[in-house]
């Protein structure tokens, strides 16, 4: 839910003074802009505030990429992170010294869990009988945790490699 003064400001085209409020507080922008900022503000304080963002543009540009940059380090700890587990599961699947078993239980866990889920929702779609509303919740719950988890599987043995690999390169330059 977005707070109700980011709402005002997006809406009255302040996209930089609404990013300088979320990167650094209401109370930071209006010591900086010189100017109270509030949900319900008339059309005069909102001119006044379009004024000081033309005055302090720059500014809020340095803040805005500061929490791009922000952003990518954080995207770029999640790629690593991606990365080691493939990584690690590489090293495990192609080394000598690993016993068989751990070599294919992730593959095992992983085609057991999206079989699993196949066949949950098969039967939940093709049943006769309605699902009795005391498991109704109960059911939409293990489907939303099954739904979830073979969208993670999918997503690391089907996902693009060459996909993170360009994110990370436009990660690095963008950092550089």
């Amino acid at each position: 839910m977005i707070p109700a003064i980011i709402q005002t400001l997006l809406s009255n085209g302040l996209g930089l003074v609404a990013n300088a409020v979320m990167a650094k507080g209401q109370e930071f922008v209006e010591n900086k802009l010189g100017v109270k900022l509030s949900p319900n503000m008339p059309p005069e304080q909102i001119a006044q505030i379009k004024v000081a963002e033309m005055e302090h543009e720059e500014e809020l540009m340095r803040l805005r990429l500061e929490e791009n940059k922000l952003n990518l380090e954080e995207l770029g700890m999640r790629l690593k992170d991606t990365d080691s587990a493939r990584n690690r599961e590489t090293a495990i699947a192609t080394s000598k010294d690993a016993p068989l078993l751990n070599k294919v239980i992730t593959p095992i866990l992983a085609l057991g869990i999206l079989l699993i889920t196949l066949g949950l929702f098969s039967v939940v779609m093709f049943q006769e009988a309605p699902v009795d509303s005391s498991r109704k919740d109960i059911l939409i719950y293990i489907l939303g945790v099954l739904s979830a988890i073979s969208t993670q599987i999918v997503s690391y043995y089907f996902g693009s490699s060459q996909g993170s690999k360009d994110k990370a390169e436009q990660l690095e330059k963008a950092l550089k």
